[in-house]
């Protein structure tokens, strides 16, 4: 099978690239890289892409929604807005495509020539007048705030959901518009903001609906599935950090047949979020696990480790 696999880097200039993985040659391909831009954030870079038709796809990047020519290697089209922040996902659905604006707690809605139809807010205006004037309270110094005088496009600010990813539900889930939120570990209606599953007892990251599960992965390398009716109740399938030679943040998921892709992100610094690491952050790394659902054995590692800290947030099939 062949993957598409968006990365960027953590460290040094801004650079984002999209991969394409022959999982039979094992052959590593460069495809595309993305152009760079004067709204470029350090360590922020290239999350997601999905296919808008045989031909086109469409990505993200931290605050940037654009349309690549898949034979091209080329970018055709670009959306900007000045509430874009640290965008984590896009999916596509019919005539729509759902992006997981993750700063700003809310997911947008465009239609296929990336004109805005609809704003999904998780936030009342007051409190995203606070957020954009930097009125919030930082720990550490992750994050950036109003006297950092960075316009809020351009700016690391704490959340309150914390939306990672757009499921394609379909019609079995009655083709809801359903998010996972990183902060209340669990899936959500992106519509009525009602919990449709269990909390879970780490942070959610991907979800991908199959012919009979919705399966959704955890930072912290868990693996859960639901079967396709609501509410979702999970429950642990397979622990990937227990029999994986490495572990990372797990982003990523796809499943084709009897096969799981996963993908981690090497870890750069240790914080309350990696609790659940059992090796130093050094010994971490960034590729893509080929497990086998059958077996519940892991076939293979892509190995797409990088001295410049690469990131990988999601993985698609390539057509």
């Amino acid at each position: 099978m062949k993957l598409l696999i968006p990365i960027s880097y953590f460290f040094g200039v801004p650079k984002s690239e999209l991969w394409q993985l022959d999982t039979e040659t094992n052959q590593q391909c460069l495809v595309a890289e993305i152009p760079s831009t004067k709204l470029n954030v350090t360590g922020k870079g290239f999350t997601s892409i999905a296919w808008l038709n045989q031909q086109l796809l469409v990505g993200c990047d931290f605050n940037r929604v654009f349309i690549l020519d898949r034979e091209l290697g080329e970018l055709i089209q670009i959306k900007q807005d000045e509430q874009f922040n640290d965008l984590h996902h896009v999916s596509v659905q019919g005539e729509k495509i759902y992006i997981a604006n993750t700063g700003r707690d809310c997911i947008d809605v465009l239609d296929h020539q990336l004109k805005s139809v609809n704003r999904l807010d998780f936030l009342s205006s007051m409190e995203v007048s606070a957020r954009i004037k930097g009125q919030y309270s930082t720990e550490g110094d992750y994050y950036d705030n109003a006297a950092s005088n960075i316009a809020f496009n351009l700016r690391k600010v704490p959340d309150t959901w914390h939306i990672n990813h757009v499921i394609e539900a379909g019609e079995q889930l009655n083709n809801r518009v359903i998010a996972t939120s990183f902060k209340k570990k669990y899936l959500i209606d992106a519509v009525t903001q009602q919990q449709l599953s269990n909390e879970l007892p780490e942070q959610p990251h991907d979800g991908f609906v199959d012919k009979k599960y919705t399966w959704v992965t955890t930072v912290s390398g868990k693996i859960y599935r639901s079967l396709l009716s609501l509410p979702l109740c999970f429950e642990l399938v397979f622990d990937l950090f227990k029999h994986a030679e490495f572990e990372g943040w797990c982003r990523g998921l796809l499943i084709s047949g009897d096969a799981l892709y996963v993908g981690i992100t090497a870890i750069n610094k240790e914080s309350s979020r990696t609790s659940w690491l059992t090796c130093p952050a050094g010994e971490t790394r960034t590729g893509i696990y080929h497990i086998n659902l059958v077996t519940k054995s892991i076939q293979k590692f892509y190995n797409f480790s990088h001295p410049s800290g690469s990131r990988i947030f999601s993985v698609i099939g390539d057509q």
